[in-house]
């Protein structure tokens, strides 16, 4: 048989396969337990390998892929000592696949009171060096010193080895014990609801700030509410945003005396444009282009108009500036709690001159400068407390009494604009309570501010007045075909109605 080419072949197949069976059935019998007593030690499982589970091992079979989600589908197929058992090779495949998953953890942190950004990372477990970095990389964008408490950070965290994969950094930080430590990978804030800055981990460079603007849309809103109490209350409660309701009284201040000419009944409307971000939350208010008031039966309108000059004012519909050379009353909404003329005293005691008029307001409330011109006193000048005097020309003066504190940068020499906040109501010097002392100057001589006639605005003329009459045309035409609203929708409308 062996001198033919077939038989020697034959020969040798067959002791290849009798040399194969033994070797398999030795191994199945190597890997049967012997019958013990002992307990289940874990990490020390012994398991009965049946012939079909060898052979797949052995690569005789091919072995069926095995889900990753189903980790305990092996152990049932090479029949384990009990079923919940957690045995070496779940253990190295669960090693494996934590390992692969990228080590990212984001969390939302606020600045506490008193608390600064760089306590506040190092409290979320990022390391001096890298806490100091952050702030360093984000001083060119945004002061640190801004930050307000309550203000809140995305910020993401992850190892050494998930930062080359989040951002593509390559960190080698390692703690005492030589493991890798964690890592800030991104930190961001809006300081304002249309920017966004963020500072990210990059490689080499450390850490990298950037300031996104995100784009906001303009549309035109009309709103309007009839007066039950006051200008400032009808306006918010109509949702019309709180500094489009003081632009409007700052436009109207100068001829609407809003404690006495302003009556329940009375009716508003104002047109303007307002920014929303791409979600349609408000963001901004924008430009006032027209308002009116209509008091006792009679309708006040202004425009806006924009000078040749660059300058922006407000004019009627005759082109006549709204603004005179002095506001009628430096504080918004404010009740006359004392007239001009003679008086008793309420400390003193005695009848003497009230060389002004006096406002009931909270302290602290924003006193304006009644007229543009140069501040010749700042200081205490005892009866009335701490007092702010503003030269405006022409022989004007206007004086501001009892005073809490003064606005920044408010001192003798200084230019003020017609409107500034020059300092803010109190009760100082001889007061019994908080308010403000108002006076109005002629030639060092105190006169009544509810009664003096001032030098109204500018009129225009010519070809200003033309591109005027142009303007407010089309500013017309855009009032008519917004219909006006008596409830503006305010954010939280906005976003249930985007929801349903």
């Amino acid at each position: 048989m062996l001198r033919s080419p077939d038989g020697r072949w034959a020969f040798v197949s067959t002791t290849l396969t009798a040399s194969v069976a033994a070797i398999v059935t030795l191994v199945s019998l190597a890997a049967t337990p012997a019958s013990s007593g002992r307990v289940y030690e874990p990490k020390r499982e012994q398991a009965a390998l049946p012939y079909d589970l060898l052979l797949r091992l052995t690569g005789l079979r091919a072995v069926p892929a095995i889900a990753a989600e189903e980790p305990n589908q092996l152990y049932r197929s090479a029949s384990l000592v009990g079923p919940d058992i957690t045995g070496p090779l779940e253990r190295m495949l669960q090693a494996e696949r934590e390992a692969a998953k990228p080590q990212i953890e984001k969390r939302t942190l606020k600045v506490d009171n008193g608390e600064t950004i760089i306590g506040m990372l190092q409290e979320a477990g990022v390391s001096k060096i890298d806490a100091a970095a952050v702030v360093d990389a984000m001083k060119p964008l945004y002061s640190p010193k801004s930050i307000r408490s309550g203000q809140t950070f995305q910020a993401t965290f992850g190892s050494p080895a998930a930062a080359a994969a989040h951002e593509r950094a390559q960190a080698t930080q390692d703690d005492e014990d030589g493991s890798p430590v964690r890592r800030l990978l991104s930190l961001s804030f809006a300081p304002s609801i249309d920017h966004q800055i963020t500072v990210h981990l990059t490689a080499p460079e450390g850490y990298l700030a950037e300031d996104v603007e995100r784009k906001l849309e303009a549309r035109y809103q009309h709103a309007g509410a009839t007066i039950d109490s006051s200008l400032y209350l009808a306006a918010v409660q109509a949702g019309i945003p709180a500094g489009v309701v003081v632009e409007i009284i700052r436009m109207f201040s100068y001829d609407v005396d809003f404690q006495r000419d302003v009556h329940e009944g009375d009716a508003f409307e104002v047109f303007f444009n307002r920014f929303f971000t791409p979600e349609g939350q408000p963001a901004k208010a924008g430009d006032i282009l027209a308002a009116s008031m209509t008091l006792s039966g009679k309708k006040h309108l202004l425009y806006r108009y924009e000078m040749s000059n660059g300058e922006v004012e407000y004019f009627d519909v005759n082109g006549q500036s709204a603004k005179a050379m002095l506001m009628k009353t430096p504080v918004d909404g404010a009740r006359i709690s004392s007239g001009f003329g003679s008086r008793h005293h309420p400390i003193l005691g005695y009848t003497r001159m009230h060389k002004g008029i006096d406002f009931a307001v909270p302290s602290g409330t924003p006193v304006m400068a009644a007229g543009a011109g140069t501040v010749v006193f700042a200081g205490n000048s005892g009866e009335y407390g701490n007092l702010v005097v503003v030269n405006h020309g022409n022989n004007y003066a206007t004086a501001y009494a009892h005073l809490s504190r003064f606005a920044s940068g408010v001192r003798a020499g200084a230019r003020v604009h017609q409107g500034d906040v020059v300092a803010y109501s109190g009760m100082t010097g001889l007061a019994t309570g908080p308010h403000l002392h108002y006076e109005i100057r002629v030639k060092n001589s105190s006169i009544n501010p509810l009664t003096v006639k001032v030098a109204s605005g500018r009129k225009l003329d010519g070809e200003e007045l033309r591109d005027f009459f142009a303007e407010r045309a089309h500013i017309e035409k855009l009032v008519a075909s917004t219909p006006v609203q008596h409830k503006l929708a305010d954010a939280s409308d906005l976003r249930q109605s985007r929801d349903q």
